[in-house]
């Protein structure tokens, strides 16, 4: 399907790998330009880039951190300006909170506020302040659109995820606030909330050896890769969504069976 997004001017932030990457490529594909940000990764960005010449894309590259507010700016006016405008954003880029994932505190007495304060502040705040440096642009757009990349441990919650969970969960709310507002610019803003997705056939945490049982608890028997997010994105923030605005979109392979 054609989903008319040649020329299109899109911004991925965090695109320098998984579904950022992949996000970016699907874009690519369909003869869009592609600015992707990356954080501390330029080398990579860059081979990304010339991955999105490769797919028909035409590229660009910016640093942004997430957690800087002008940092985050920046990254949004480069890329106006490289364009001209922007149609469509993609809100990707994330904040680990960094540490030993596997000997983080599990209960929150234990959780250090230096920690989850920052994680909260860059997931939820820095993409609040992303969509409101991008909004004048994509309001003059013919079809702006606006994807925020959610998770689906805002529902099912993990041990230690606290700041995490509860930012992307934030991020509902906000796109629930912000279809309205936009929309009146014909503007649509969804959110598309991953489960455990698999890179290249790998999990970035999760042993390859327990992903096959995992994948049979799920409806779909298999766990959902970086390219069938990607495709989802690209969908919704084409010119042939015209209707779906202000939803949680989801891509997990349907809610695990309890048994």
């Amino acid at each position: 399907m054609d989903l008319r997004l040649e020329r299109a001017a899109v911004l991925v932030t965090g695109g320098s790998g998984g579904i950022g990457r992949a996000t970016a490529l699907a874009f690519a594909a369909e003869g869009a330009r592609v600015a992707i940000t990356y954080n501390s990764r330029e080398d990579v960005a860059k081979a990304v880039a010339d991955e999105i010449a490769d797919a028909g894309g035409d590229p660009h590259v910016v640093r942004m951190d997430l957690d800087d507010a002008e940092s985050v700016e920046a990254a949004v006016e480069s890329t106006v300006e490289r364009w001209g405008g922007l149609d469509v954003l993609v809100g990707n880029a994330v904040n680990w909170g960094g540490g030993d994932f596997h000997n983080r505190p599990t209960r929150i007495e234990d959780a250090d506020p230096d920690q989850l304060l920052p994680v909260m502040r860059a997931n939820l705040v820095g993409n609040v302040r992303l969509v409101r440096a991008a909004a004048p642009a994509l309001r003059e757009s013919a079809h702006g659109r606006v994807v925020l990349i959610s998770s689906d441990l805002a529902e099912r919650g993990m041990l230690g995820s606290w700041a995490y969970s509860a930012a992307k969960a934030g991020l509902h709310g906000f796109a629930a606030a912000l279809a309205p507002d936009l929309g009146r610019d014909g503007v649509l803003v969804n959110i598309v909330m991953p489960g455990i997705t698999l890179d290249d056939g790998h999990h970035h945490v999760i042993p390859d050896a327990v992903l096959p049982g995992i994948a049979e608890r799920y409806p779909a028997r298999r766990l959902p890769a970086t390219d069938d997010v990607a495709a989802t994105i690209a969908f919704v923030c084409s010119p042939r969504n015209r209707a779906t605005t202000g939803e949680i979109i989801r891509v997990t392979g349907g809610a695990p069976s309890a048994v």
